[in-house]
């Protein structure tokens, strides 16, 4: 498969609504991003009720998200966390997985995602459990790209410190046992990684045996330190390389919607703002380019908008909301609440407070 810029909605906390993510194929085409994967944390149809089959309502969602993906040209796909058969793997839970499978199929997604990330592991048979499912998913969907998120989807060792010490041998069994074309993701050094370099990735494939899949941890904001921030700024410190080092490279974006257009439409190198900040090299990309400190995707918002945050991201995004006085939000909120516009509603909302921290996020 050829390799793709993405977006994958795989973040804890409040979550996006069906009419944004409806929206998100037009704003995929301005930046340069050729697919979505629908994976947030707060779906428990695909997490911890897996087996459950989707309402009808949720059916509608998805096949009208899987058409304006379609229409678009653009692909679409979704993230599934077989919860529990990471640990151990019955018949009756293999029959209840075939069933989730064949909705999953009706709904012709382009790819999915087989997750286990942030479950308990450390077990001798996590990846034979693990190969067992993918085998099951192989072969009901057998026409669809598969990708695989393993345990230890990074080199951070409180991977090991939250969920068991990574059983011997753990990767290359899932190397031997996965067919040449299923991707792994991998978060790179950290589950939530400043910089990714061409070492760092060639590092990665000689751990997980192939290239990478790149789960970008950024401008994700859902964690209990990272919520109190709003990252707008530009993709920064991420090798040049990525492209021919990866299978594919895919951001987890913010709660707030709206506000991901500034760094998202960085995320492809070769389309608007990134360019001519000269890709992903520059240290403080944001600060060198001579018109935005902000990505291109806020370009086309109310002039009054641009300017308040272009005055204001730095202290979103480095001094964050411990380090704001009370007086000065009430006084940043009565300036955004004057435009009309869903991001300067968005800015409000974390201002007061209203995008606060899921304690079901653990690796922080």
């Amino acid at each position: 498969m050829a390799f793709q810029y993405g977006i994958v909605e795989g973040f804890y906390g409040r979550q996006w609504t069906w009419p944004q993510r409806f929206s998100l194929p037009e704003h995929m085409l301005q930046w340069g991003i050729q697919s979505y994967v629908y994976a947030p944390k707060g779906d428990v149809s695909l997490r911890s009720h897996w087996q459950d089959a989707f309402s009808t309502e949720h059916v509608q969602n998805l096949s009208q998200l899987a058409a304006n993906f379609k229409n678009a040209s653009l692909s679409w796909g979704l993230g599934l966390s077989p919860v529990g058969l990471q640990a151990e793997v019955k018949p009756r839970d293999m029959h209840r997985l075939a069933d989730k499978l064949r909705s999953i199929a009706q709904l012709k997604p382009d790819s999915l995602w087989v997750l286990f990330d942030d479950l308990p592991a450390g077990n001798p048979q996590l990846a034979a459990n693990q190969l067992r499912v993918v085998s099951a998913v192989i072969e009901q969907l057998p026409d669809t790209q598969i990708a695989v998120c393993p345990s230890y989807y990074s080199f951070d060792p409180i991977l090991e410190t939250l969920f068991g010490r990574r059983p011997e041998g753990y990767f290359e069994d899932l190397h031997q046992g996965l067919p040449a074309e299923v991707q792994l993701l991998w978060t790179g050094n950290k589950v939530v990684s400043d910089r990714i370099t061409a070492e760092d990735i060639q590092s990665a494939t000689e751990t997980l045996g192939r290239a990478p899949l790149l789960w970008d941890n950024y401008p994700v904001n859902d964690g209990r330190k990272t919520s109190r921030f709003l990252h707008l700024a530009p993709f920064a410190n991420r090798s040049p390389a990525i492209p021919e080092l990866c299978s594919g490279h895919f951001s987890n974006p913010m709660n707030p919607f709206s506000l991901n257009a500034s760094a998202l439409s960085t995320l492809n190198p070769s389309v608007g703002l990134a360019a001519n900040l000269g890709g992903y090299t520059g240290v403080n990309a944001a600060q060198s380019n001579n018109r935005y400190g902000l990505g291109a995707g806020i370009s086309r918002w109310p002039k009054a908008l641009q300017s308040l945050l272009l005055r204001d991201w730095q202290i979103f995004q480095e001094q964050g909301l411990d380090n704001i006085a009370i007086a000065d939000k009430k006084d940043l909120i009565k300036q955004y609440q004057e435009i009309d516009h869903p991001a300067a509603v968005e800015v409000c909302q974390w201002l007061a407070e209203e995008y606060r921290f899921d304690p079901n996020c653990l690796t922080e």
